[in-house]
């Protein structure tokens, strides 16, 4: 006699990360040229006391908004951006807990030719910036 035994175990986990906070950029962009503005809002759930936005250059530099770049204000900081600007952004509290990472490049525009690529870049209208030919 043979026995036939067949198990079929179907196993669904289904995971849900929710970070205590998310970094808002607004403009809603990722890169930037020299001298245009952005605000960075760090949005948190529940209390936002001891929060900080802070930043990690390309050189390595980490530091918080307010000390050698952008102005709080609130839970905001507003930033004229020039290229050693560029590196990851982030919300974090006191305690150690962090948002989303953005990764913000700024390009100094006189350094880039108008190539067709440049042309396509998405630019806010209202960032006040202005390509001339000479």
């Amino acid at each position: 006699m043979q026995l036939s035994l067949s198990l079929s175990l179907s196993l669904s986990l289904s995971l849900s990360l929710s970070l205590p906070a998310s970094l808002r950029v607004s403009p809603d962009r990722s890169q930037f040229f020299q001298y245009e503005f952005v605000s960075l809002s760090c949005e948190v759930q529940g209390n936002s006391t001891g929060w900080r936005l802070k930043r990690s250059t390309v050189s390595g530099e980490r530091s918080d908004c307010g000390r050698k770049w952008g102005k709080q204000q609130g839970s905001t900081c507003n930033v004229s951006l020039i290229p050693s600007h560029s590196g990851a952004y982030w919300c974090e509290s006191g305690s150690g807990e962090h948002s989303n990472a953005v990764n913000i490049t700024v390009h100094d525009i006189r350094e880039l030719p108008l190539t067709s690529q440049l042309i396509s870049t998405k630019m806010d209208p209202s960032s006040g910036l202005r390509l001339q030919e000479r």
